[in-house]
């Protein structure tokens, strides 16, 4: 994430005034949101620091467990205010802003710079496959909810408990599956060699930009920042920790602000979970997948889009789902049909988009197009 972008932790501090304040719900939640940005890149920013230092094998499960935690700490947060509706939503919204939004933008602005940009279509088909068993294993409990001939003719509706129980198994299958994922991507078991690369790639080749800005000369108490932040193991836990804390803090300012601007402005809590919360927890990684496909790096713009809907869906929305089961809040994957069609949507893209390994502006400008429409949708969609 680009430096000035820290700038934005500044609108942390004010969130907290202006709710002391108790001024306006919009702009204790725009100060929040913002707020939000950088602290989600400080948590990445500290993942890479400790990665370096801990090794492949170690720095991979760091950056995969850590990649969405800005997002799975709103999510906590939410759950235990009460908003399971305005999670789901958020989970949703992850999953359809990386396909649509960021990889829409990604290859719009790669391909306007460059014309046409390749990337290895069996690193990318691997996504795909790995997206298509996260979204069909979510939506199938939505589809048990509506269609009460799942099993036999004149079932009736799985609702309640059943649908409960099955959104937990769910969830844990899920999890298996991405321990197993790691276990092959990051740590090679029983892997070719070149398969290891496609998971940790992406900071890899991050690495010469970051060092690139760092290697500018600094005087004083940078310098002496710089130096330690370099040659110590306790300071980017430190700052893991404190970005950690001050993460779920602002959660909690954001999140107690949703329904008072529902009331108040009329917004509507579920377009608050698929576009704006996904937009904000977020924010740094999706910078970082567009500037990569603007240095002719699509493979590792990829990388991040589908390796973060990925997390979303195999790790953020299970620890999520079995939380609110042991804290009493009832968080089932049973999402809308639009959501589902839209999962259905994001498996379909990424399948097709890994198919030939080429893209082009036009196709991110239709993936962007898709986006806006369903934000617009979404935006004026009664409360």
């Amino acid at each position: 994430m680009q430096r000035w972008l820290y700038l934005l932790i500044l609108a942390a501090p004010a969130a907290v005034i202006a709710e002391f304040l108790h001024a306006s719900p919009l702009v204790v939640f725009l100060l929040a949101a913002l707020g939000l940005i950088p602290l989600a890149g400080l948590i990445g920013l500290c993942t890479e620091a400790l990665a370096e230092r801990l090794g492949q094998s170690i720095g991979g499960l760091l950056n995969a467990t850590f990649g969405n935690a800005a997002e799975i700490i709103i999510g906590l947060v939410a759950l235990t205010a009460g908003l399971p509706e305005v999670v789901r939503a958020s989970i949703a919204g992850s999953i359809i802003g990386n396909a649509l939004l960021v990889q829409g933008l990604s290859m719009f602005y790669g391909g306007w710079k460059y014309r046409k940009q390749r990337f290895n279509s069996r690193v990318a088909g691997q996504y795909a496959a790995m997206l298509a068993l996260a979204v069909i294993g979510m939506a199938i409990p939505s589809l048990l909810a509506v269609v009460g001939e799942g099993m036999r003719p004149g079932d009736v509706i799985v609702r309640g408990n059943q649908l409960h129980q099955i959104s937990i198994g769910v969830a844990i299958i899920l999890l298996l599956c991405y321990v197993a994922y790691i276990a092959y991507s990051v740590f090679g078991l029983r892997a070719h060699p070149r398969d290891v690369q496609p998971v940790t790639a992406h900071e890899a080749e991050a690495e010469p930009e970051q060092h690139t800005e760092a290697s500018k000369p600094a005087t004083g108490v940078f310098a002496k920042f710089g130096t330690l932040w370099k040659g110590t193991l306790w300071l980017p836990i430190l700052v893991l920790a404190l970005a950690t804390a001050v993460t779920a803090w602002m959660s909690e300012v954001l999140v107690g602000t949703i329904e008072p601007l529902t009331h108040q402005i009329g917004l509507n809590p579920f377009f608050v979970g698929l576009i704006i919360i996904p937009l904000v927890g977020n924010a740094a990684e999706h910078f970082t997948a567009v500037t990569s496909a603007g240095r002719n790096h699509m493979e590792i713009s990829l990388a991040i889009t589908a390796g973060s809907s990925i997390q979303i869906a195999l790790l953020a929305a299970p620890i999520l789902v079995l939380v609110g089961a042991i804290i009493g809040v009832p968080l089932d994957l049973n999402f809308t049909l639009l959501e589902v069609a839209l999962f259905g949507l994001v498996a379909g893209l990424h399948a097709i988009i890994s198919l030939d390994g080429e893209s082009t502006w036009l196709e991110g400008l239709l993936l962007f197009a898709f986006y806006l429409i369903l934000a617009v949708s979404t935006f004026f969609t009664p409360v």
